[in-house]
């Protein structure tokens, strides 16, 4: 029941506005300490050290949202995996030794969607059980037996993030597919290195010699393959360019007329940082515009359908 899901739409919607507030504000805080600075410490006089803070600002500017997406990625990670596995561990009761089940993120189809700000659908317990990939997650449940497995690769659907893709076929139908990545981490960085790991784990259990045995393995129906609701994440709504355009001219506009003052009276530390500070909010603007055209989109086609 959907007022069950531990992963449902209201949680994935939430952390990523977790992640989009932490990634501009790292990225306008430092301006905005770094104007502060300058206008305590140095208000009048200026020396290397005022140079120093608009350096730093500038350097933490970068870094900041790059810590926010790298940590912050996988916000509530923990949380989700103790509370499925709660669920699901009996189900776990009657497998094999020495297999441990691992919490990964599944979306059907192998193009890169966006599911409320997500790239999983669904997260769950993913277990090769004899002859057969087990699946026990939040919203889905399948099992795939071996021999229907065409190609188990990995894809980098956008740059710097890797997911392991697994081609299928089904009786008398070709071309289903599958993507999924480890979540057995704390951060982006250890998921990828985790989702690499379990990637030469599938390809060994899948190059292992079949020896016809009769398996135990639960029997729960073939992987979904209806990738519907989902939003391609390279999609751009209609009007999307123009809207952008528009507001980049508008930012530049607005730092001109602010920054050009300060220009004029050599105060190019306060230049600097009034300029970084607008362009990040511009920034901001852009993504809040953007998201609601893709929603607005998204609404309609949901109505002609």
């Amino acid at each position: 029941m959907q007022q069950d899901r531990v992963f449902g739409a209201a949680v994935r919607r939430r952390d990523n506005l977790l992640l989009t507030v932490a990634t501009f504000g790292l990225a306008l805080m430092p301006f905005v300490l770094g104007l502060i600075a300058l206008a305590t410490v140095w208000p009048r006089e200026r020396d290397e050290w005022s140079g120093l803070v608009v350096a730093a600002a500038l350097g933490l500017a970068a870094l900041g949202p790059w810590l926010a997406h790298n940590h912050l990625g996988l916000a509530g990670n923990g949380r989700l995996r103790a509370r499925l596995w709660e669920r699901m561990r009996g189900r776990f009761e009657q497998s094999p030794s020495g297999i441990e089940p691992v919490f990964v993120g599944f979306s059907p189809g192998d193009e890169l969607v966006s599911w409320d700000g997500d790239t999983d659908q669904d997260v769950g317990f993913l277990v090769a059980w004899d002859e057969t990939l087990l699946y026990y997650g939040d919203a889905f449940c399948w099992h795939l037996p071996r021999e229907r497995i065409d190609q188990i690769e990995m894809s980098e659907a956008a740059p710097g993030m890797t997911r392991i893709t697994v081609r299928w076929h089904a009786p008398r139908e070709i071309g289903r597919s599958f993507t999924f990545v480890s979540r057995e981490a704390r951060n982006l960085r250890q998921a990828k290195q985790a989702t690499l790991a379990l990637f030469k784990q599938l390809r060994a259990w899948r190059a292992l010699d079949i020896d016809g045995a009769e398996t135990d393995a639960p029997r729960l129906g073939l992987p979904p393959s209806d990738a519907s609701g989902g939003i391609a994440a390279d999609h751009l709504p209609s009007g999307s360019c123009a809207v952008s355009i528009a507001l980049m001219a508008l930012a530049t506009l607005v730092t001109w007329r602010v920054v050009a003052p300060m220009v004029d009276a050599e105060h190019f530390q306060y230049a600097i940082l009034w300029s970084g500070a607008i362009l990040v909010m511009a920034a901001l603007l852009i993504n809040v515009v953007l998201r609601a055209l893709q929603w607005a989109e998204h609404e309609d086609a949901d109505t002609d359908d």
